[in-house]
């Protein structure tokens, strides 16, 4: 008896010790595979990924440099390949952690892996082997599952390699500011050579859907500027119409005064300002909450005018307020011309929502003649712009859709419409049933004075943090402290000589207020020059570590104070603003004041 037991323990500790070594052997080997992973594409993060559950967080996490100050497990990131081919797929990670472990989840299609990451140096670590069965986009998500520090880890890079490579792989590899953007996608309209074209008329209907931040649906576009819809903001929406100075800058302070574009007129509630980055010249804006799924019309007269110059006015019609309302009109001098290039375009102009679809149908395009004829236009041809041409990103597409004209870009969809393309919808013979007599005849609106906000007294105010500073090269100006001293003269600048690291978006600046206050709203001052502040996030806190955000807003190409009205009172010890973008698109800001009222 006692001989079978000694026997039956034996045998069990052999084959216990048999499992183990075969378990061994098996890790062993896996182990091995994975080292020997082929990873030989590289997918730099700053054009490619994005955060996708938390989008004001692209702007911390996400750099040219790759991914960085990644600290919420609940965050998942992901990043965008198109491969032309099916397969096994392999898959590493570039990553670093800044001590102990942490535990990384990477998903592709309905497959999860993942990899304990514990090397403080960088290091491509593979993740494994995914199986690819359709060609087209795809989409590797990344979140944090545990961590011993503050930050989860910093990736430089996501590898692939493997036979689904083998037939190509199409990214962001350069240009990070623009793929991140997204391509944007045109359709030009055909016009008769042998007409002087004095209207054009477009019809604009976003899906309900597709009306994503950072959208703009220009409608009627032309040969010195355009007309359209935006989204600028969760909470604001935009009827756009600008026109190009025909001195050719990027700096609208640069234009000299012949050459400046005039205003003749402007609607009510019509913001009249300048732009630039992409051209320069006149803008005008009506803040106009148009709703997705409802139908807009355009409506855009251009003529010559006086002295070698064009008049160009701009009507807009919302099916809500039930009446064509003017929007602006602009003189271009050194021009004479009636409308010539009858387009429409779809961009995206948030790199924070480079990801998201965005789609709009554009239909009933009408011409008039100075005769008074109308013509239907029925051709269009679909172009995209140099993001799509140079092959960095492949997720456009225009054409034709249930009898209209139609645009699309971003989301990473897979099937591409071929660049020149030509399309001819069936006309309907609708001419436009417009009163051209009881359209508003323009005129300079003086908008009325506002009633003087009583400012917060911020002498005892001060900036306790910044991203940089221009300690030189400003000569009495570049502080972060001189947003603080009451003088819109003076102005705060970013860092741009001498500085300790490479400057770019987003900058930020934190203020303390030394006590609580009960706060309606908050005037910015741009610098009186370069650098102006576009896009920007408010965050506000009570201790100076617990911060909310009041949301994202859009400052004006303009040194005239304008105001942020928040709807009701805040209470807040501390205030944070973080510079997202640039009207000029340079890596620098600058900013002149900020009051509290």
């Amino acid at each position: 008896m006692k001989a079978e037991k000694s026997t039956h323990f034996l045998l069990s500790f052999l084959f216990g010790i048999f499992l183990f070594s075969s378990c061994s052997a098996e890790q062993e080997s896996e182990n091995k595979e994975l080292k020997d992973l082929e990873l030989n594409i590289k997918i730099p993060p700053g054009g490619n990924t994005w955060v996708v559950n938390d989008i004001p967080a692209n702007d911390d996490v996400i750099s040219d440099s790759g991914i960085h100050n990644w600290t919420d497990l609940d965050q998942q990131l992901e990043t965008y390949f198109k491969l032309n081919t099916t397969g096994s797929l392999n898959v590493g990670l570039e990553i670093k952690v800044p001590e102990g472990t942490s535990t990384i989840k990477v998903s592709l299609g309905a497959e999860t892996k993942e990899i304990d990451v514990t090397n403080t140096e960088y290091a491509i670590i593979p993740v494994g082997v995914f199986d690819i069965t359709a060609a087209g986009y795809h989409t590797i998500s990344i979140q944090g599952v545990e961590k011993q520090t503050d930050y989860i880890g910093d990736i430089n890079n996501v590898y692939i390699g493997g036979e689904a490579t083998s037939n190509g792989v199409t990214m962001v590899g350069d240009d990070f500011y623009w793929g991140r953007r997204g391509p944007s996608v045109h359709l030009s309209y055909e016009m008769p050579a042998d007409k002087d074209i004095q209207w054009v008329y477009n019809e604009v209907t976003v899906p309900e859907g597709e009306d994503k931040i950072g959208s703009y649906f220009m409608s009627n576009g032309f040969g010195q500027g355009y007309f359209g819809m935006q989204v600028n903001s969760a909470t604001e929406r935009r009827i756009l119409f600008s026109v190009w100075s025909p001195y050719e800058t990027q700096n609208p302070d640069e234009i000299p005064e012949d050459y400046k574009i005039i205003l003749l007129g402007n609607g009510a509630d019509v913001y009249i300002g300048e732009f630039g980055n992409e051209g320069s010249g006149g803008q005008s804006y009506l803040k106009y909450n148009w709703e997705a799924g409802n139908t807009y019309k355009f409506l855009l007269k251009g003529e010559p005018s006086e002295n070698n110059s064009t008049d160009y006015t701009a009507y807009f019609y919302a099916p809500e307020v039930g009446e064509w309302q003017l929007i602006a009109s602009f003189r271009r001098p050194h021009t004479s011309t009636y409308l010539t290039n009858f387009h429409s375009f779809l961009e995206n102009f948030s790199t924070r929502h480079g990801f998201q679809e965005r789609k709009a149908h554009y239909d009933n395009q009408w011409l008039r003649d100075i005769d008074g004829n109308w013509i239907e236009s029925t051709k269009a041809t679909f172009t995209a712009d140099a993001t799509a041409r140079s092959g960095n990103r492949m997720d456009y597409a225009g054409g034709l859709e249930e009898g209209k004209f139609f645009l699309k870009n971003g989301g990473f969809f897979s099937n591409h419409t071929p660049i020149d393309s030509e399309f001819e919808r069936n006309p309907n013979g609708e001419v436009p049933n417009i009163d051209f007599s009881s359209l508003e005849t323009p005129t300079v609106q003086v908008p009325e004075e506002e009633e003087a906000e009583e400012y917060y007294d911020k002498t005892d105010w001060e900036v306790i943090d910044f991203s940089s500073e221009a300690a030189q090269g400003e000569a009495e100006n570049g502080l972060a402290s001189l947003i603080l001293d009451n003088d819109p003269e003076t102005y705060w600048h970013s860092c741009w000589t001498g500085c300790e690291s490479d400057q770019a978006y987003p900058h930020f600046l934190t203020l303390d207020l030394k006590s609580d206050y009960e706060v309606n709203g908050i005037t910015f001052h741009q610098r009186n020059g370069s650098r102006k502040i576009k896009e920007l996030e408010i965050l506000y806190s009570t201790d100076g570590e617990n911060w909310n955000s009041l949301g994202d807003f859009v400052l004006e190409n303009s040194e005239a104070p304008q105001n942020i009205n928040l709807g009701e009172a805040v209470s807040m010890n501390y205030i944070k603003i973080i510079a997202n973008s640039a009207h000029d698109g340079q890596a620098f800001a600058a900013l002149a004041e900020v009051d509290l009222f």
